[in-house]
């Protein structure tokens, strides 16, 4: 009988080529050729040239010390966790890895690098809940009230309504009979965000339903604090501040254009409230001059019956014909599996291109946000194209459709990869299968967004670049990539080619900085001398 044993494991990492032969019990291992090595280069370099970053600007000498910093230590913490069973935080939830994450020198250098733009974010969920809970619930009029399954809603009132399901109270009194301030405050906040620390994260979201049905209560509870007028303001600046302070320059935010209302009751129609967006965000561009801005994209949820969605999209046609520099286009949101996919409402979505003259109208479809093959909503991917999408919001269902892949490459329809919320909505547990890992081997047009980042407490996108770098890239992708990452971001925006041009040449004055910085911080001219 033949020996089935295995050659040295020291050998084979060494020699991917090698060739074991199995002769009379013995193990015979042929060293590789110079030919099968040069073979071996061909095809990896082939394999490389790729990859997002693989073939376009290379790294300049100082760009390549930072490199170097990150992806050693991201070799040495995959070798330590493949071959010790060392902990490799990345992999696991969010919920539960955040804390070590953080810890890697890699994501504090990704933290302070530039990273371009978000374009894809929603507005209900920009700003912080810290702040939210420090700033927001401490203001004058501001009551909650929580029913008998201690649901809790706020909202502002000058005098609150009565004969309601529950009773409306001022949170200041019901901090002040808390007798702990900071106790009420940590309670409000792990209601407002998607999970408490203290609760187990596999037994609070067994699937991907139940994580949608509190993620989608977060919206229920946040609206009454943030579409009070006033506060609606201050939390878009607050917002756009902390995406600067995190690294973005530039967002495109889906954004339902809510009625936003007074103490009194009165409420503000779309036009006025996009309105408030763009004075908002102007004001703060000449507040921080380095911030490219924002625009932006409006939504409607997939429920409507057809004749409330073809007036939807007809306001937002208006809307887009009145400020096309502002409001650069629409788009479907909510949980894709259970509501209405793309194709209910292709007649609807048509409607602008069928006018005679045809009405200007961009889409930029969420599809593919599933785990369902050949279902109506999988294939929201081919309506979204069908229909013109200029980009695609999540596509993770993308790789399953390999003639709608190649169709979006050849149309250079960038897809918008948000891993993070992937991950907390249970589309994929391990973040090293998430499908984005082969659209950027591949060197698919795609940027990394982070969709509702603070409603699973992360930041603004440094987590959700984080990630990708330690578990969507190869163990040898660094900092070319990520560097691509970030300017794709620009590229693929909505905005003008001179306004792309001017984003560009300040996120280049902004990467130098970083790199300059890195390099000082480090010390990486003496760790990694050259020769």
């Amino acid at each position: 009988m033949m020996s089935t044993s295995s050659p040295p494991n020291h050998f084979l990492p060494n020699w991917g080529l090698a060739c074991c032969l199995l002769l009379l019990g013995s193990v015979v291992v042929a060293m590789p050729t110079r030919r099968d090595l040069q073979r071996r280069k061909v095809l990896q370099d082939q394999e490389m040239s790729l990859w997002v970053g693989g073939s376009g600007e290379g790294l300049n000498d100082r760009e390549k010390l930072v490199d170097k910093l990150i992806v050693e230590e991201k070799k040495r913490l995959i070798t330590s966790a493949r071959l010790n069973k060392a902990p490799f935080p990345p992999r696991d939830n969010f919920f539960l890895s955040r804390a070590e994450m953080e810890t890697t020198t890699a994501f504090k250098v990704i933290r302070e690098m530039p990273k371009g733009g978000v374009l894809h974010v929603h507005d209900e969920a920009i700003t912080s809940i810290d702040w939210v809970v420090k700033n927001v619930t401490y203001r004058p009029n501001c009551y909650m009230c929580v029913d008998a399954s201690y649901n809790v809603e706020f909202h502002f009132f000058s005098i609150p309504p009565k004969n309601t399901d529950c009773t409306w109270r001022l949170v200041s009194e019901y901090r002040q009979r808390s007798e702990d301030a900071e106790a009420f405050d940590q309670r409000l906040h792990a209601n407002l965000t998607l999970l408490a620390a203290s609760r187990d994260v596999h037994a609070a979201y067994p699937n991907s339903d139940a994580a949608w049905e509190e993620f989608t209560a977060y919206f229920r509870k946040i609206e009454g604090l943030m579409l009070y007028a006033p506060v609606f303001q201050d939390y878009l600046y607050e917002g756009l501040r902390q995406f600067r302070e995190d690294g973005v320059q530039y967002l495109e935010i889906r954004a339902l254009l809510p009625q936003v209302y007074e103490l009194d009751g009165k409420t503000h129609d779309k036009a006025t409230v996009l309105g408030i967006y763009k004075k908002v965000i102007n004001q703060f561009v000449a507040d921080f001059p380095d911030f490219t801005g924002a625009r932006i994209i409006n939504i409607a949820v997939r429920f409507k019956e057809k004749s409330l969605m073809l007036e939807d999209i007809k306001q937002a046609a208006a809307l887009y014909q009145s400020d096309p520099g502002f409001m650069v286009g629409f788009d479907l949101v909510g949980h894709e599996d259970p509501l209405n996919p793309l194709s209910y409402y292709f007649e609807e979505l048509q409607y602008p291109s069928q006018q005679n003259p045809p009405i200007q109208l961009p889409y930029f479809f969420h599809a593919g946000e599933t785990n369902w093959e050949g279902t109506a909503v999988d294939y929201n991917l081919l309506d979204a194209i069908l229909l013109g999408t200029k980009r695609i919001g999540h596509g993770y269902a993308l790789l399953k459709h390999p003639v709608l892949m190649e169709k979006a490459k050849e149309m250079n329809i960038a897809v918008e990869l948000n891993p993070i919320s992937n991950q907390i909505l249970k589309l994929v547990d391990d973040l090293r299968n998430h499908p984005g890992a082969v659209l950027i081997a591949n060197g698919f047009p795609v940027v990394i967004s982070s969709d509702d980042p603070v409603v699973w407490g992360a930041l603004p996108l440094t987590h959700d670049f984080y990630v990708t770098f330690m578990t969507m890239m190869g163990a040898d992708m660094g900092l070319a990539t990520l560097k691509k990452l970030a300017l794709n971001s620009l590229e693929y925006s909505a905005l003008s080619q001179t306004e792309k041009q001017t984003a560009i040449q300040s996120w280049r004055l902004k990467w130098d900085s970083f790199i300059r910085n890195t390099i000082q911080k480090y010390d990486l001219e003496h760790l990694f001398p050259v020769g």
